[in-house]
């Protein structure tokens, strides 16, 4: 088995070093963001990591993904200890994935003036938006909502996304999109979402329309690591694997409603995951 003193004395060294040579060829964090900072902290934390057989995670992951996972955090310009992400481990493998806080933190830094506002539309409203036939955007026209129609069923939730040209376009949900979205949850009976399904129907909306905006607009400030070369990354120790499994969303435990199935229950750390339901 792998050394875990090895690796927990050069993984995050080496993550340092590979910033370090790509800032020196022009890769550029944001003005706000100390890469030192959030890989000692996420260190600390991945001592405390364990998977589901509450195995230390520095012990039963490669050397190599735990490398890419530290990497990733670091090319978001996002910091674990400030739960902006968290590490999941599968099998052998560890991946960083975003918060929804993670997520609305890129979208700031793209768009400074930007505020995640979002608004249910209840059973009663009166909703109706338009469709600009010049470039295909969305537009509220009108939202008029009864203080009883709060204690209905919600019909879907809308907010603006910020744009490149200036110009905010709606994002609307439905009813349907929202619940399939939950039905993703780790957390299948769903509890928080019942209980506070205003609250968690705003997280959702909010936290897909920010992975709207981050996946389609290029960010001059953080390096994308998508082509990033495994070669890079150089086993501490030697005799590890340098594959990595394919990212994709998951979901914190009855917390942050993501879109996309995860191919297994995601394993959490023994330590307080960040919680996004902070209401």
């Amino acid at each position: 088995m792998t050394d875990n003193k090895l690796i927990k004395k050069d993984v995050g060294t080496q993550v340092l070093e590979r910033v370090n040579q790509l800032c020196e060829a022009g890769f550029v964090l944001p003005h706000d963001y100390s890469a030192v900072n959030a890989v000692k902290a996420s260190m600390l934390i991945l001592q405390e990591t364990v998977d589901k057989n509450k195995r230390p995670a520095l012990e039963v992951c490669t050397p190599v993904s735990i490398q890419k996972s530290l990497f990733t955090m670091v090319t978001q310009g996002l910091d674990v200890s400030r739960g902006q992400g968290w590490f999941i481990v599968r099998g052998d493998k560890m991946t960083f994935m975003p918060s929804y806080f993670g997520n609305i933190l890129q979208v700031r830094r793209l768009y400074p003036n930007w505020s995640p506002i979002a608004h249910t539309v209840r059973e009663g409203d009166e909703f109706e938006y338009t469709i600009n036939p010049e470039n295909g955007k969305m537009k509220l026209v009108k939202h008029t909502q009864k203080l009883e129609n709060l204690d209905k069923d919600f019909i879907g939730a809308y907010m603006y996304l910020p744009c490149a040209d200036g110009e905010p376009e709606l994002y609307v949900m439905t009813r349907k999109q929202i619940l399939s979205a939950w039905s993703k949850s780790s957390n299948q009976s769903l509890s928080v979402h019942k209980q506070f399904d205003e609250k968690m129907a705003l997280r959702t909306i909010i936290n897909s329309g920010c992975k709207k905006v981050i996946n389609s607009t290029p960010n001059p400030e953080v390096a994308q690591n998508d082509d990033e070369d495994p070669s890079n990354f150089q086993d501490p120790v030697g005799g590890e694997e340098t594959n990595f499994v394919e990212f994709e969303e998951v979901q914190e435990e009855h917390k942050e409603v993501v879109e996309e199935q995860p191919k297994e229950e995601p394993q959490q750390p023994t330590q307080e995951q960040p919680s996004d339901d902070e209401f």
